[in-house]
């Protein structure tokens, strides 16, 4: 069974399997929509913010619902 793998690169988010090596990417697919699309329902189902930190700065992930323009 394929082992399947998720990553950024400069424009996209990626989901698919790498070669034997690890270093590149065997076949992929742009999830980006998919991907950013899931992580938001997640977090609102659990109810949940996401902390992360990248490059020595911490940051949080929330989603918070859109007020209608009138």
């Amino acid at each position: 069974m394929a082992e399947y793998h998720v990553g950024c690169g400069l424009f996209e988010i990626y989901a698919g399997t790498l070669n034997k090596s690890n270093d590149t990417w065997k076949n992929k697919s742009i999830v980006t929509d998919e991907a950013v699309s899931a992580v938001a329902l997640f977090l609102l189902e659990k109810d949940e913010s996401f902390l992360f930190d990248y490059e020595g700065k911490k940051y949080i992930m929330t989603v918070t619902e859109r007020e209608e323009d009138d």
